[in-house]
């Protein structure tokens, strides 16, 4: 099991979702921006609102799978609440607490807004 980061990956929610949906559909061709995953591989994204104060309402998913513009997920992740959230809030991958506290990533995806990805391996085992 693998959490994979990806780079500047940032989308919007293409319709509104509850609190305890297990998907959700970012903008047309958003997905691409986020990272491909297979077998135990995962991802960790922050949804949150996003208004005149500033971000609000964060809530930390794991991501286990992406087809297209569709990211299945795995609600209330590190201590945050499921939560609601409406169409145009923002989906972001972001660095973690989990993913700072526990480091070992054994790729990082490198230029997926530049529509291209290179991957390295950091030769992590174990």
């Amino acid at each position: 099991m693998s959490n994979v980061f990806t780079n500047n990956a940032v989308g919007a929610l293409a319709s509104g979702i509850t609190d305890v949906a297990t998907s959700l559909t970012l903008g047309a061709g958003q997905g691409a921006l986020f990272a491909s995953l297979s077998g135990s591989d995962y991802s960790k994204v922050t949804i949150f609102q996003y208004g005149t104060g500033g971000e609000t309402n964060h809530e930390i998913v794991k991501v286990t799978a992406r087809a297209s513009d569709t990211l299945t997920i795995v609600r209330a992740q590190e201590g945050t609440t499921g939560r609601a959230f409406s169409a145009g809030d923002i989906v972001e991958c972001r660095v973690t607490a989990d993913a700072m506290n526990n480091p070992n990533p054994t790729s990082v995806l490198y230029g997926r807004r530049a529509g291209f990805e290179t991957q390295y391996d950091l030769g992590v085992s174990g």
